[in-house]
């Protein structure tokens, strides 16, 4: 795949100088750009940087579990559990992290400030990294992964009040730095049955019957991208309908 491909793609995907984007992906979307160089996760990063310009922001979802595992979370050194996608772009040299001790971003742009002040007594609740990217318009991106990985859903689920998932508390330690410091956080996690467990075979297909999410294909793999404010909208008015319908069979 030609370098440039990554540009015609976001552009069709609707995306904009000054964009604010989340991203979930995969490392096969960048192994397949043509060139000797060896890092090709670079290419592709550095691509969607200079196309939203020095106005724009991308977070990349750094997640480690810390908490729920009884680990010390240091923001600096804890590896991201989500694979070579997400810790490459950790590592990379602009951007900086958040210091939730399970659902970290790293984070590329101007807008670093706003969301490292959300909180992170919370997982999905108010005032969390979701709500504060729901109340910038930002756009979501699968860029050669699963619609599935859209774990932004599930500020949704917690607004509407699903009866698969209840708040749990975890006891956790931070270190910033030489600094360390306790923190509880409430999760809102899933009841361990089969039945709890993400289906979104028919929410995607009520999206894209709807246009409200776009599918543009960026070689051998797509981008799906939708609206943060347009993606919860779309839960809860399935949620309505049906309060299974994001996890129905």
């Amino acid at each position: 795949m030609k370098i440039d491909k990554i540009k015609v793609a976001l552009k069709s995907s609707g995306i904009k100088k000054g964009d604010t984007l989340m991203i979930h992906g995969d490392a096969g979307i960048a192994a397949q750009i043509n060139s000797k160089k060896k890092n090709k996760l670079k290419i592709f990063f550095d691509e969607i940087e200079k196309y939203i310009g020095n106005k724009g922001t991308i977070l990349v979802p750094t997640f480690t579990y810390s908490s729920c595992d009884k680990k010390i979370f240091n923001r600096e050194k804890t590896a991201s559990n989500l694979g070579l996608f997400s810790e490459n772009f950790r590592k990379r040299k602009n951007v900086k992290r958040t210091s939730h001790p399970i659902y970290s971003f790293s984070i590329y742009g101007k807008n670093f400030k706003y969301f490292n002040n959300s909180k992170i007594t919370t997982c999905f609740g108010k005032e969390s990294i979701f709500d504060l990217f729901k109340k910038t318009n930002g756009k979501i991106l699968c860029a050669g992964c699963s619609f599935n990985r859209m774990t932004f859903i599930h500020s949704a689920e917690e607004a509407y009040g699903v009866n698969y998932r209840f708040k749990k508390n975890f006891p956790g330690i931070i270190k910033l730095n030489s600094k360390k410091f306790k923190v509880n956080t409430e999760y809102y996690v899933r009841k361990i049955n089969n039945r709890s467990k993400l289906n979104l075979k028919y929410f995607y297909n009520y999206l894209i019957k709807s246009n409200k999410i776009s599918n543009i294909s960026c070689g051998r793999y797509n981008i799906l991208t939708i609206k943060a404010k347009v993606l919860f909208e779309s839960s809860l008015k399935v949620l309505k309908k049906d309060s299974n319908f994001l996890v129905k069979k």
